[in-house]
């Protein structure tokens, strides 16, 4: 989901900004009081980033259920 404003947690995320009509995408970090990030400017909205190894988990819990 994307969100806006700023993290509650420090981490790396996927962040997006917004430019005419389209997006600019990149991954950012963000250290709990500012965004590094390859852009100049704080990005409009961003999402949590998984691991791998949380993606594959939440696979094999769906294919569990199913």
């Amino acid at each position: 989901m994307w969100c806006d404003g700023q993290p509650e947690h420090e981490g790396w995320y996927l962040c997006a900004w917004k430019i005419g009509e389209r997006y600019v995408y990149a991954v950012g970090k963000w250290t709990g009081g500012e965004w590094l990030t390859s852009m100049s400017a704080e990005p409009h909205t961003y999402q949590e980033i998984q691991s791998p190894a949380e993606q594959d988990k939440m696979l094999d819990e769906l294919y569990e259920n199913t």
